[in-house]
């Protein structure tokens, strides 16, 4: 097979086989007379031998051999292509994998922590850094797991890496939770079509990538018994949450017309028609869309200023809250979000914390002996307990 151009890079790849043995991945160059030497380049050293040890293989051609393998049937793929493709850059995509030691990690994420972004191609736009996160998923997430594989399953030998040190702190979210009157604010602030979804991202808690689920998982036929599978999630797990019958009811009515109409999503907006008589077409409300109007209205709502809300996933945050301030039980909100790990949910435990001081000062309140127990309120309550004694 020729060099070619997978649909999503900008590198050329090979794909050939010596021997009954096949040899693919990124070329790492753009032109295809560039990769066209690239992979005779290879077919020589793969005639000689030079290609069996896989410590030797270039960080790309490992990166391309790990996506082919076990990478592209990952969920979320199109996103972790990105990472890998930056990790590739910015580390160098000749780099041999048996030379990437801890030290060469760590002048990659420095450099990567100076790639500075814009948000807007505006000639005076600001510049932003990437945040820690963004910095462990890119640089040590998208790496880690291909030289694993490397050594696991192809049999190269590697330097031991200090992952745990290498990996920036990252600041611990802080949930937030609407007051009713902030919700007010954001419906204010959105066409009423986001309103149901609003509704129940606030009180079910999915993240804006489970919102959109496709029609036939809504098991809605008994509203008193209804349900909604979740499947695009960041584990491979699929989560199944329970559904009120005021939800069930909202959601069985959609189910229909979105079905009727061939959509892939319960959510739409209707257009009408522009010919008198004919009815409203549904055209279906998108991942995007949903991620800019809700970041919109938390800007012009005045709620990122005020309270720091950024988006929809703000929601998730408050269904966390309010679940775990109406039971006390951790492990109830933990179902509802979905988390695998009840660490993930502790993150929420501060929401009961306010409760649980209002709860102590009312004890406080409530039990004998004064609060402020100074020798004089001391002296007076001892003196007021004597003449109770005496005159019984």
């Amino acid at each position: 097979m020729s060099v070619y151009k997978p649909a999503k890079s900008r590198f050329y790849a090979y794909d050939f086989q010596h021997k009954g043995r096949r040899f693919h991945g990124s070329t790492g160059v753009e032109g295809k007379r560039a990769a066209e030497k690239v992979e005779r380049d290879l077919r020589e050293k793969a005639a000689l031998g030079l290609l069996d040890d896989a410590s030797q293989l270039t960080l790309n051609q490992a990166a391309g051999r790990w996506w082919l393998e076990h990478g592209s049937t990952l969920k979320d793929a199109d996103r972790l292509f990105a990472r890998v493709e930056r990790m590739v850059e910015t580390l160098g995509p000749n780099t041999i994998i048996s030379e990437i030691t801890t030290n060469v990690v760590a002048r990659g994420i420095q450099k990567r922590r100076g790639q500075g972004f814009t948000r807007s191609k505006a000639d005076d736009a600001k510049v932003y850094l990437p945040k820690a996160g963004t910095v462990n998923r890119d640089m040590i997430d998208s790496l880690r797991p291909i030289l694993m594989r490397a050594r696991k399953v192809w049999g190269a030998v590697l330097p031991e890496i200090n992952w745990k040190d290498l990996r920036a702190k990252e600041p611990k979210p802080k949930p937030k939770e609407f007051a009713s009157a902030d919700l007010s604010l954001v419906y204010g602030q959105v066409m009423p079509h986001w309103h149901d979804l609003i509704d129940f991202a606030s009180r079910y808690g999915c993240r804006l990538s489970e919102l959109f689920f496709p029609p036939e998982d809504l098991d809605v036929d008994d509203v008193n018994d209804a349900r909604v599978k979740l499947r695009e999630r960041k584990g491979d797990d699929d989560h199944t949450i329970p559904l009120l019958p005021e939800d069930a009811a909202m959601f069985a009515a959609r189910k229909g017309r979105a079905v009727a109409a061939g959509l892939r999503t319960v959510w739409f907006r209707e257009i009408p028609s522009k010919r008198p008589g004919r009815p409203a077409k549904l055209r279906a409300l998108t991942y995007n869309g949903c991620a800019i109007a809700m970041r919109r209205a938390m800007t012009r709502s005045g709620l990122r200023e005020s309270k720091g809300m950024k988006g929809a996933h703000d929601f998730r945050h408050h269904s966390g809250m309010k679940m775990l301030r109406a039971t006390g039980d951790i492990r109830m909100a933990q179902k509802l979000l979905g988390h695998a790990d009840i660490k993930s949910t502790l993150v929420y435990a501060h929401a009961i914390e306010s409760d649980v001081k209002r709860g102590l000062a009312a004890l406080s309140r409530n039990s004998p002996g004064p609060v402020d127990a100074t020798p004089e309120r001391v002296e007076a309550d001892q003196l007021s307990k004597v003449t109770r004694a005496k005159g019984s």
